[in-house]
């Protein structure tokens, strides 16, 4: 998910710069240009400087939260009112000497504690959607279970689950009582047809759906006692009543 990978990053970017805090190094750097973000990473109204510098005769690229003072500049107006501006000053810059490519405008202290709450956010985002989305899936099992247990997949076939309690064939039905059978073939698939033709998931407005809900108690009656007669003149009355092309 989007907002764990951003907040993987952000952590892995924290704990590289305080791995790095007890061994590091300054120089300047010049500051290339200024940004204003409205709203980054989760956070609002911040500054981010683009910079350059130079150790041991190589040249590096930077980008990090504005110190203090660029930032004050910037709100006074230094620059200008533009999102991205040139800003030709300069500025020290914290880097790690056994790898110069991690460098911050920031101490490293500093710039991990901003990544750490950078990833905060993110993993709070991410934490309601997956909850959201569980919430949903329980309601929508909790919704079927309510139709009789049947699930209808894309393309219209209904999905059976597998044997559920004691001796009951399908989800939802009322376990059978003690000493009867389980259906015969035959029977369980007369009741499969039945439920494909006639489950209210398939309604197409409110009396067809009062029509489907009457018939599938009917059905899973029917199917309970073992009655196929039942079951047949649940069809005939769902074929009667309904117009088929």
């Amino acid at each position: 998910m989007l907002f764990f990978f951003c907040a993987g990053i952000r952590i892995y970017t924290a704990r590289e710069f305080a791995s790095a805090a007890p061994s590091e190094r300054t120089t300047t750097a010049h500051v290339v240009s200024v940004e204003h973000h409205i709203f980054r990473y989760l956070r609002f109204n911040f500054y981010s400087c683009t910079y350059s510098f130079n150790v041991e005769r190589f040249f590096y690229v930077g980008v990090s939260d504005c110190p203090q003072w660029i930032a004050h500049d910037a709100v006074s107006g230094k620059y200008s009112d533009s999102a991205w501006t040139p800003a030709g000053a300069n500025a020290t810059v914290y880097y790690d000497p056994a790898d110069p490519s991690v460098n911050s405008l920031l101490g490293f202290s500093a710039a991990s504690e901003n990544a750490y709450r950078d990833a905060v956010p993110c993993i709070g985002i991410g934490a309601l959607i997956i909850f959201f989305f569980v919430f949903e899936r329980l309601l929508e099992a909790n919704e079927k279970r309510g139709n009789g247990g049947v699930v209808v997949d894309a393309e219209g076939t209904v999905i059976y689950p597998e044997e559920i309690g004691l001796g009951s064939e399908f989800a939802g039905l009322p376990n059978r009582e003690a000493g009867n059978s389980a259906p015969s073939p035959g029977l369980r698939e007369l009741y499969l047809e039945v439920v494909n033709h006639i489950h209210p998931d398939r309604a197409s407005n409110e009396l067809d759906l009062a029509l489907r809900e009457r018939l599938m108690k009917e059905a899973n009656a029917a199917f309970e006692r073992g009655n196929a007669e039942t079951l047949q003149k649940v069809l005939k009355e769902y074929r009667s009543r309904v117009p088929h092309p």
